[in-house]
């Protein structure tokens, strides 16, 4: 066996044996790792999922205070994971963002929460030419999983849901490695898994007054022609644009969830949108509960500019059921 392989065993040996009880790890060699989040003994699974949130000392990047009362109140939320969608923080370069990012989420760390994280646009500012120091503090930051030298994986929430995490700055076109891996892992799922939830920072579907970025429409594209065929139901989360969208689109519910505390970008809410918020400026995540044959999606809206004393309000709610 090479010592890269018997390196990254006994990394993820090492995590396994002392990191919270909540998450367990599982992978082979080489391969990006699945890790595994139990089911709650009884009642449904409660997870979370947002981005941009660019923590960072800095001011004028962010609505600091949206940010941490949205980290308070996902902390109330006793969630058994938090899924964060890219642009976690302002520059991936600075260690010190990422120390802000530890500082501000601690309680989520002392209720042991698992935080599976996806790579953004962000996680790569100051690495112009080589993103190796970026993708280092990355690493760094989430020692308790097993990245490195990996930048996409998976997770299992209880037996019946899979997250995919994709990496969008990377190639995801056909017989690129990552595309590649993710093919595999659809065609692979366990026969338990009713629901696969993919997230990844560019948006796939989102209005189209933004541009595409890289080849995130690949992942439109290739679900358009596979998920009708999968026994799962499928979700896709993407970030980056700083406000809330959702769409319907062959089979597939698509969520823009980019409202963790980066300044806020309009949407308007054409082209098969399906919330219909009337409110601009949207601070929010997306509480999941999965149980038995149902997810069911809130987005949690925070009200920076309340005066009434209750700033939060859960303006979209949504169900899927599992195929039968």
């Amino acid at each position: 066996m090479r010592q890269s392989s018997l390196k990254s065993l006994w990394m993820l040996l090492a995590v396994c044996l002392f990191a919270p009880c909540r998450t367990a790890c599982a992978a082979s060699g080489d391969e990006p790792p699945r890790f595994e989040v139990p089911a709650a003994s009884a009642g449904p699974l409660l997870f979370v999922a947002y981005g941009d949130t660019r923590f960072s000392k800095r001011d004028d990047i962010a609505n600091a205070s949206a940010r941490r009362a949205l980290v308070q109140r996902i902390a109330g939320e006793h969630p058994a994971a938090i899924l964060i969608g890219g642009d976690l923080v302002y520059e991936g370069s600075s260690a010190d963002d990422y120390e802000t990012f530890k500082s501000e989420t601690s309680e989520w760390a002392k209720q042991e929460i698992a935080v599976f994280p996806a790579l953004g646009n962000h996680e790569f500012k100051g690495c112009t030419q080589d993103a190796t120091p970026c993708l280092e503090n990355w690493w760094t930051a989430f020692d308790s999983l097993p990245l490195r030298p990996h930048r996409w994986y998976s997770v299992t929430l209880g037996p019946t849901l899979l997250v995919i995490v994709l990496d969008s700055d990377a190639p995801l076109k056909p017989a690129s490695e990552q595309r590649v891996w993710f093919e595999t892992q659809l065609a692979n799922t366990d026969s338990r898994v009713k629901f696969i939830l993919i997230t990844l920072h560019y948006p796939p579907v989102r209005d189209p007054i933004y541009p595409t970025m890289r080849d995130e429409k690949e992942i439109a594209r290739y679900l358009g022609h596979k998920a009708g065929s999968l026994h799962a139901q499928v979700v896709v989360i993407g970030s980056h644009v700083h406000n809330y969208e959702r769409y319907k689109k062959g089979g597939v519910t698509y969520l823009v969830s980019g409202g963790g505390g980066a300044k806020p970008v309009p949407a308007f809410r054409m082209f098969g949108e399906l919330s219909k918020l009337k409110t601009s400026v949207n601070f929010h995540y997306v509480r999941f509960t999965l149980e038995n044959d149902q997810l069911t999606g809130t987005m949690v809206r925070f009200d920076a500019d309340d005066r009434t004393g209750n700033p939060w309000s859960e303006p979209d709610h949504f169900e899927i059921r599992a195929k039968r």
